[in-house]
């Protein structure tokens, strides 16, 4: 025959188990990673193709700048503009300002008074050196240099760059909106398992499901920028560094997913132990 005591603890632990959650929620995982996911890329993504920023430092590591200006360049000398009046420096500035133009969206307008300056005060030199007054060549300079600048900036703004920017401008506004959903579809799951008091035990294989679906994504990526590259041997050398430094970057900001499940099956393995001792 039973004891009260002993009665009293099978009624307790009756109680206690019915109150318990379900340890496997299968939807919160499912939906949890996919949200996880496009959340992820989407922040990796505009920090990186998508941030006129990151672009620029690329180019400025690389001779990209060089081989980008040669369309200038071209152009200045059908105008009888030496090349050597664009320096390093100046190429350059110039590439900055068509990769913010062209992320924000707008057509390529550059700023060519610099160069146009530089082509003044050198045929300013080689005139006074003729005894030709200074005032005849800046009159001069000044009459063609907007016709300059409007003639390189619409030879610049080609149908593929028009149609790169729209892309661009589109695939930002879209990115913008998917991160939107995604922190707010996982911040309400999130509400509600913690009110529940299943995050713990649901959003530590959301977290290790999405660390492994994100970091096959970015060795994807990579292997598509090297892929792009090798169809344009001009700039494969660009597409390389570019395919590299998008992988460190994406790595970064990877290693937050794994670290917080790591932390999350931490523990849950602290939790079951303790549970053990002193149950």
């Amino acid at each position: 025959m039973e004891t009260r005591s002993a009665i009293r603890r099978k009624q307790q632990k009756s109680l206690s188990s019915g109150s318990e959650q379900p340890h496997r929620h299968p939807l919160v995982i499912v939906w949890g990673t996919i949200l996880v996911v496009l959340l992820m890329l989407s922040l990796i993504l505009n920090q990186t193709l998508l941030n006129a920023r990151f672009v620029n430092h690329e180019i400025s590591r690389s001779n990209l700048s060089s081989t980008v200006m040669e369309t200038v360049n071209s152009n200045l000398s059908q105008y009888g503009i030496s090349t050597t009046a664009l320096s390093d420096k100046e190429a350059n500035k110039l590439v900055t300002q068509a990769v913010d133009q062209v992320y924000s969206g707008k057509e390529i307008n550059l700023n060519l008074q610099p160069v146009i300056n530089n082509v003044g005060n050198s045929a300013s030199q080689t005139a006074a050196r003729y005894g030709i007054s200074a005032e005849v060549t800046d009159s001069m300079t000044a009459g063609v240099s907007d016709e300059v600048a409007n003639a390189i900036n619409s030879q610049l703004n080609t149908s593929q760059v028009k149609q790169f920017t729209s892309v661009i401008s589109i695939a930002k506004t879209v990115d913008h909106v998917i991160a939107l959903i995604s922190v707010i579809g996982l911040g309400i799951m999130a509400l509600v398992a913690v009110l529940r008091k299943y995050f713990i035990r649901s959003f530590s294989w959301v977290g290790l499901w999405s660390s492994l679906i994100t970091y096959a994504l970015i060795l994807g990526l990579g292997a598509l920028i090297n892929q792009i590259g090798s169809n344009y041997p001009d700039f494969s050398s660009f597409t390389a560094q570019l395919g590299t430094d998008f992988h460190s970057q994406a790595i970064s900001s990877w290693l937050v997913i794994l670290i917080f499940t790591v932390i999350l099956f931490g523990w849950r393995i602290v939790r079951g132990v303790l549970k053990r001792r002193w149950p």
